[in-house]
């Protein structure tokens, strides 16, 4: 990941609205974030939101989900 891309990584408030929206209901919400995602190395949601480069790679995720281009 290159430096302008870790400036440009979302803070946790807007990765948690982009979830929120995506997924309205609480209990699918807390399953989805807790649960390994293959996409994210087997690793879960909840474990992105650490690091500048790992709340940019779950934001690429989301929008991928968003826009359908993830299953």
């Amino acid at each position: 990941m290159n430096e302008q891309n870790i400036e440009s990584a979302p803070s946790i408030e807007t990765l948690e609205a982009e979830i929120v929206a995506l997924i309205d209901d609480p209990v699918m919400r807390e399953e989805w974030l807790n649960s390994p995602i293959p996409i994210l190395d087997s690793k879960c949601p909840k474990n992105h939101l650490d690091t500048a480069s790992d709340r940019y790679r779950l934001m690429q995720v989301l929008q991928e989900m968003k826009y359908g281009e993830t299953a």
